[in-house]
């Protein structure tokens, strides 16, 4: 049975692979640390089960499973996850299957065993199907948001909260991250991509390697020398979005895909 895994973290990918070596009908096939990378491995290698993280920097498990078409190859889906057991029962109800960190090697084990046994009793299409419910039941299950909110900024009269829905765009600056607010720029001890997984993806969108824009501020979009895009925000500021972030970016806009023509 081919299997591929998913994670952004080394150490989880590592346990994953050792677990699984341990399962005899498992074939290893691919092995991804994002979810644009896994979405493209499942097609490219038509695994029979994914085992996904849920929670990883820009498209992660759930947005994995949500952009499989019915054409694609649909895999058993495992989710690995940390959520509140109110989501944990949601997972139950849809008869998929989770793991919850840390878990150990004979529930991975389970898990397999049960992926095998919808894989025999199910068609693609009911897989599909069933998955996109999954992705619904989970979206509603997850409750409040769990993603920061606000971040604490120096000014010159002490310490203040920044709310985040105010902040346009945020640019990496080493160990530092500058938020752009109202005009206004503050330097906080930080780095981009430790930030960029503590704050909602579905409103901020990493669109270079240092560079996350805050959607509700951006105004418009235009081609640039073929297929470079540059984003317009609300206060004139153009944000050149590179060439790996296009397609992540005019996904969460819910524009179609970008194409050099």
């Amino acid at each position: 049975m081919k299997v591929l895994i998913a994670d952004d973290e080394p150490l989880a990918l590592a346990r994953l692979r050792q677990a699984l070596a341990c399962i005899p009908e498992v074939e290893l096939v691919a092995e991804a640390r994002s979810g644009e990378e896994a979405l493209r491995l499942i097609r490219q290698f038509k695994p029979e089960v994914a085992v996904l993280d849920i929670q990883m920097p820009g498209v992660d498990g759930l947005a994995v499973a949500a952009r499989l078409r019915p054409t694609d190859p649909v895999p058993e889906v495992i989710f690995v996850t940390a959520f509140t057991q109110h989501a944990v029962q949601a997972f139950e109800l849809d008869a998929a299957d989770y793991l919850t960190k840390p878990f150990d090697f004979e529930r991975l084990r389970a898990a397999i065993r049960r992926a095998k046994g919808r894989l025999e009793a199910r068609h693609s299409d009911q897989r599909f199907a069933e998955l996109q419910t999954l992705v619904v039941s989970l979206q509603q299950a997850s409750g409040p948001s769990a993603y920061e909110t606000e971040i604490w900024v120096r000014r010159s009269d002490g310490l203040h909260r920044q709310p985040l829905d105010e902040v346009d765009h945020i640019l990496a600056q080493g160990d530092y991250v500058e938020l752009h607010a109202g005009g206004v720029a503050h330097l906080v001890r930080d780095t981009i991509s430790a930030l960029e997984q503590r704050i909602d993806p579905a409103r901020f969108v990493r669109c270079h390697r240092s560079v996350i824009v805050n959607l509700s501020f951006v105004r418009g979009m235009r081609r640039r020398g073929g297929r470079k895009l540059v984003l317009t925000l609300t206060d004139g500021r153009e944000i050149l979005v590179g060439p790996s972030h296009i397609d992540r970016v005019t996904l969460a806009m819910k524009v179609r895909p970008w194409r050099q023509s």
